[in-house]
């Protein structure tokens, strides 16, 4: 379970996150969705430290931070149960689709190097990516090369995975497949945490749905009630916007 109270981010005097507070069950899917500029890569980042929050307490796998009180050792610990996959791939390009997977389990989790090479190609096999461990990223295809992405962070069997507009970036006639491969690996042990514009897929995968706006949660709940009975007239404009 993870669980985030009060938490707060500042790029100076500008407010991004504030006071956002949610919680999500393992082996859930949490989608988070909300206007361009509303904070939502930024908090997606916070949960891993990627940005850290000024403020705040996590609660992840049944141990509590004070965000504004963590140890070096302890935001790395963090890092070890949460894997991220970004909209941009993030790929090593001078290491092959084989070596990017293994990185995390070689130098992270300091697995012997065979059983890393071997959970990798089960990883790649899982995303049908398993005819291309020698291959490097530049020789791949976007959808390609998501798959890999996606390959990496299963690998490291974390508690939690961050997406950030795993799809963004992709053309559109490959963007079907990478949702397909999500929900595929949906509702398993993981815990799922996504931003995302596919307002389909959020409705069809997620579990709880939150909206967020200028920093703030506006509304959060079922899917079935964010995109069918929202509460709140912004909510219910924003998801307007989508269907027209």
């Amino acid at each position: 379970m993870l669980e985030i109270k009060h938490f707060k981010k500042n790029f100076g005097s500008h407010k991004v996150l504030k006071d956002i507070s949610f919680s999500v069950k393992q082996g859930d899917v949490l989608s988070i969705i909300g206007p361009s500029g509303s904070g939502k890569s930024t908090l997606l980042r916070t949960l891993n430290f990627l940005e850290k929050p000024d403020s705040g307490v996590l609660t992840l796998d049944k141990t509590t931070y004070n965000v504004e009180k963590m140890t070096k050792k302890e935001i790395l610990n963090i890092r070890r149960k949460t894997a991220m996959i970004f909209q941009n791939y993030a790929l090593f390009s001078k290491k092959t689709v084989l070596e990017n997977v293994a990185e995390a389990l070689i130098l992270v989790q300091k697995k012997d190097k065979k059983i890393a090479y071997d959970l990798s190609k089960d990883y790649l096999a899982k995303v049908g990516m398993e005819n291309y461990q020698h291959f490097y990223p530049y020789q791949l295809s976007g959808g390609q090369q998501q798959r890999v992405g996606i390959a990496r962070a299963l690998a490291i069997e974390p508690k939690v995975i961050l997406l950030d507009e795993p799809t963004s970036a992709l053309d559109p006639e490959l963007v079907k497949g990478i949702l397909d491969l999500l929900q595929d690996i949906a509702h398993e042990k993981t815990t799922m945490i996504l931003v995302t514009h596919e307002m389909n897929f959020a409705k069809k995968v997620s579990d709880q749905v939150i909206f967020l706006e200028n920093g703030e949660i506006i509304e959060q709940g079922r899917p079935e009630k964010i995109f069918v009975t929202p509460t709140n007239p912004r909510t219910l404009q924003f998801i307007q916007g989508f269907e027209n």
